[in-house]
């Protein structure tokens, strides 16, 4: 399943994104996407949501229906360093 970055620049809280994890993204997977895990700064409000779905309109409709603003959703690879090799 391809991987997705979307990127947050707006000020939420950590109540807020236990909200959506508890509340909304189980509703996700109706739809084939997964929210995996989000990396949060939260003194300069910058905030990288990794997802899973079978494609970035998938991932802009569930933020727009949530009314999310996003700067942008990247699909992305992750390469281990450890390896060095990239995912297939």
């Amino acid at each position: 399943m391809p991987r997705f970055i979307a990127v947050h620049s707006v000020p939420f809280t950590e109540e807020a994104l236990i909200k959506y994890a508890q509340e909304e993204a189980p509703k996700f997977t109706e739809s084939g996407v997964t929210w995996i895990r989000t990396h949060c700064d939260f003194e300069d409000n910058k905030y990288f949501c990794e997802w899973e779905a079978p494609n970035k309109e998938a991932i802009e409709q569930i933020l727009k229906d949530l009314d999310i603003p996003f700067d942008g959703i990247y699909q992305v690879r992750i390469f281990d360093v450890a390896t060095a090799k990239l995912e297939d």
